[in-house]
């Protein structure tokens, strides 16, 4: 289970242990013919790994779609084991036309495999780029150059969200750099009060928060080059630049005082409720960074949510200067099995298109559409959201999200816990993570 598919499932159901089943959608015609049926039988097949509000409404976006095209889509809705059913399809000769994968190391695999079709093939791909947030697009980018996976959902996780009422009342500045947010952690704390909430524990994927915590760090003070070296394994895992990434955090949030319950209350505490102690009448913290995912209901009290424009403000998760602010985040890439289906074709031109808008702020997704107009968000709050995704100087696609399962959903996620819970140095957990990678 990758950190981004456990991220889904809490996001979608409120848990992350769930047991893998894959169900099919009642909507949608027969098999598709870019994959596994024939081509030019009108009927186009869409595996993903989604369930709950963004399957309904992902569905639900493509009706008009198949109305006027008259192409029938089959949903095949895999939100508990999509990598289990997608592996499984494919070794059975029997691919979907269309995939929407989550993780682009498992992308990545089947291009490894000759499984997957450029993408330049299919859609106007240099249009599409030039529509894209920069930088979104190379988590489909394979070594030769060729994308193979495209976003048609974004997600941002440089996000830091505090209790609107208490911060303003406080007369707390937004920071616009590292060092500000640093200042703003330090005054917190000089008023006797406790920064920052965080949680890591999530039941099997335990630890997942905390890598995108040292993936924010390698992105600022390494860049983007560096960083998908790091993410490639083009560098080892503790480079110096990881090294000094964990250590930011470190100085940051795990220092005695700056974070609720310590370094032990961190690794106990469940990711998903962490930050409502700031909703306290006396609160317990003032700072929780988490992606835009934890402003769906199942997160923030139901009172929160329920005037989360009044009670939840955001602000971007600063970069080392206010000229670099690049943002990590996630999202679906879309990738096509077979490639000589005309029908598969212009559903890839729909889904990477302007007209496409299957996401809401109810999914916990954006577009990653840079000219997207932000009226079609409803609340101020995502609508804020999606300008700062927007104005990315560059985005970083979750980086544990890329690399070996073995690795990303493994033991950097045990090798961040050890950290965090001292049972291991610095030094060791990183090298331990580093003798993990497949050869």
């Amino acid at each position: 289970m990758g950190r981004r598919r456990g991220l889904q499932r809490v996001a979608l159901a409120g848990v992350v242990a769930l047991t893998a089943t894959a169900c099919l959608a009642e909507e949608g015609g027969g098999g598709g013919g870019g994959g596994g049926g024939t081509a030019g039988d009108k009927s186009v097949e869409i595996v993903f790994g989604f369930g709950g509000s963004q399957s309904k409404g992902f569905q639900e976006s493509l009706k008009e779609f198949q109305s006027t095209s008259g192409i029938k889509i089959k949903f095949t809705e895999a939100s508990q084991s999509f990598d289990t059913l997608i592996r499984s399809r494919v070794q059975g000769n029997n691919s979907p036309d269309i995939a929407l994968f989550p993780q682009p190391g498992l992308l990545l695999d089947f291009v490894k495999q000759n499984k997957l079709t450029d993408l330049s093939t299919q859609i106007d791909l240099e249009k599409v780029k030039g529509s894209l947030v920069p930088g979104v697009l190379q988590a489909g980018t394979a070594d030769d150059g060729k994308a193979y996976g495209v976003p048609i959902s974004m997600n941002v996780k440089s996000l830091v969200f505090y209790n609107k009422p208490v911060f303003e009342k406080a007369g707390y500045t937004v920071p616009k750099t590292q060092q500000e947010l640093t200042a703003l952690t330090e005054k917190i704390k000089s008023e006797g009060k406790t920064p920052w909430c965080f949680g890591i524990e999530s039941g099997p994927a335990t630890g997942w928060p905390a890598t995108d915590w040292l993936e924010e760090y390698v992105l600022r003070l390494g860049g983007p080059e560096t960083y998908q070296k790091w993410v490639k394994h083009q560098i080892p895992f503790n480079d110096p630049v990881v090294k000094q990434a964990a250590e930011a955090l470190e100085k940051l949030v795990l220092t005695e005082g700056n974070v609720l319950g310590g370094r032990k209350g961190v690794v106990s505490n469940a990711f998903s409720t962490s930050a409502n102690p700031m909703f306290n009448p006396t609160p317990g913290c003032y700072l929780h960074r988490q992606g835009n995912f934890i402003t769906q209901k199942g997160f923030f009290p139901d009172k929160v949510v329920a005037d989360i424009d009044n009670q939840v403000g955001v602000f971007y998760f600063p970069g080392e200067s206010e000229d670099n602010q690049p943002v990590l985040g996630g999202g679906d890439l879309a990738a096509v099995f077979g490639g000589k289906d005309d029908d598969t074709k212009q559903v890839m031109a729909f889904l990477t298109g302007p007209d496409y808008k299957g996401w809401s702020e109810e999914s916990g997704f954006l577009s990653p559409l840079k000219a997207f107009p932000l009226d079609n968000y409803k609340s101020e709050l995502t609508k804020q959201i999606a300008k700062i995704g927007y104005e990315a100087s560059v985005f970083g696609f979750d980086g544990s999200d890329q690399m070996p399962g073995s690795v990303g959903a493994g033991s950097f996620w045990k090798g961040m816990v050890s950290w965090i819970s001292g049972q291991k140095d610095l030094d060791t957990a990183l090298k331990d993570i580093e003798q993990s990678w497949p050869s």
